[in-house]
């Protein structure tokens, strides 16, 4: 099994582009349905995808109303840059390294965005999302948005903003 190829995981897992970047396919998506406190719509617990960025690709800024956890399965180190709710930075590796950890998880309002720091390989890890992924609580950043509200992160919104 050829784990250091891109391509390889790609095909097996039947992979898509996924429109932040890199690639994708949904593996979960519960029957079982919630409301959050205080709303009224009905959402799914839980959702899941396998995620695979590739060399210099990246995941754009972007933020969920949901968690997201993120899993760490094979490859190259990942960052995930974050900016919580507060306007605090955070940076995390996924990787099976003993610099990085093998999970994070992104509080729901969170700006984060992820990119294979070597620029090098591929890195291949899931994200589940709870309550479940739905693009209407989606949002992708627009950098001067951003730079606007966070100018002291002006060189990371010029290299991961699309």
């Amino acid at each position: 099994m050829n784990t250091q190829n891109a391509a390889h995981w790609v095909q097996r897992l039947t992979l898509q582009p996924h429109p932040e970047g890199g690639y994708y396919k949904e593996v979960f998506r519960s029957e079982q349905q919630i409301s959050r406190t205080g709303g009224t719509a009905v959402k799914q617990a839980c959702t899941s995808i396998y995620y695979l960025l590739e060399g210099e690709d990246f995941s754009g800024f972007h933020r969920l109303v949901s968690d997201e956890l993120w899993y760490f399965h094979v490859g190259s180190p990942l960052y995930i840059h974050m900016i919580d709710v507060a306007g605090n930075y955070h940076r995390y590796e996924l990787s099976a390294l003993d610099t990085g950890e093998l999970s994070v998880v992104i509080p729901g309002g969170s700006w984060f965005a992820s990119e294979i720091p070597s620029k090098e390989g591929f890195s291949l890890v899931s994200c589940a999302v709870a309550p479940g992924f739905d693009f209407s609580e989606f949002e992708m950043a627009v950098k001067e948005d951003m730079t606007a509200a966070y100018p002291r992160f002006d060189d990371l919104f010029n290299r991961l903003c699309r």
